[in-house]
């Protein structure tokens, strides 16, 4: 029910501010005036309420999506984040920024099989944009985390044999390699995007010498 009274809150603000003549410059530039402040909650607000009151027959300024983004993002509101840069992505408007925003808003809502698709894209994309290594890195960290959890598993597994019979040695081994196989894949994609990275050598060659 709280939910929903802020919901209807804002619905009803931004309600206001159409019935109130406020041109769709003004809400925009008082949006501005909010955002120069970090005030991010009331600069979405005020550049929603200028979206609902823009002319459809005036091109909508890409600027002011990529803000709203902004504010979205600032305020941790992942949905809106990611609704927004991608109409920044769509009209074209720093592009390579606004898919890296993308594919941020997609992690942080868990949506990891469509933030990775986002990204790989991305990779080939932008290659020489300033924030190529910060795409790269989102990737590799969630390769790394993936990879991570068979692999730690198959620590834990080789650690029992410390303590077990030694005719349980092979079954042990055995079971600490199915996760270092399904481990081993999520540490090649890291090397095939950032071939130097030292986590993922080192994870692969404990790997090999484990299965070999």
């Amino acid at each position: 029910m709280k939910y929903l009274a802020v919901v209807g809150l804002m619905f009803f603000s931004l309600v206001v501010f159409a019935q109130d003549g406020t041109s769709h410059i003004e809400l925009q530039n008082q949006g501005n005036d909010a955002l120069r402040e970090n005030n991010f909650a009331e600069a979405l607000e005020l550049y929603e309420a200028a979206l609902a009151v823009w002319p459809e027959d005036e091109e909508v300024n890409s600027a002011m999506i990529f803000n709203m983004a902004t504010c979205a993002r600032r305020s941790d509101n992942h949905e809106k984040a990611l609704e927004y840069y991608q109409k920044s992505v769509d009209l074209g408007y720093r592009a390579d920024f606004s898919t890296f925003y993308v594919a941020t808003a997609l992690n942080n809502l868990e949506r990891h099989d469509e933030m990775e698709e986002v990204l790989l894209q991305a990779l080939v994309d932008f290659r020489s944009s300033s924030v190529f290594g910060h795409m790269r890195r989102l990737l590799t960290n969630y390769y790394l985390r993936q990879g991570a959890e068979p692999y730690n598993r198959a620590s834990q597994i080789l650690a029992t044999a410390q303590d077990a019979d030694p005719s349980e040695f092979d079954e042990i081994t055995a079971r600490a390699n199915v996760e270092f196989e399904k481990a081993k894949p999520w540490f090649e994609k890291v090397i095939e995007i950032d071939p130097d990275n030292s986590n993922a050598q080192a994870s692969l060659r404990e790997i090999n010498t484990r299965l070999n």
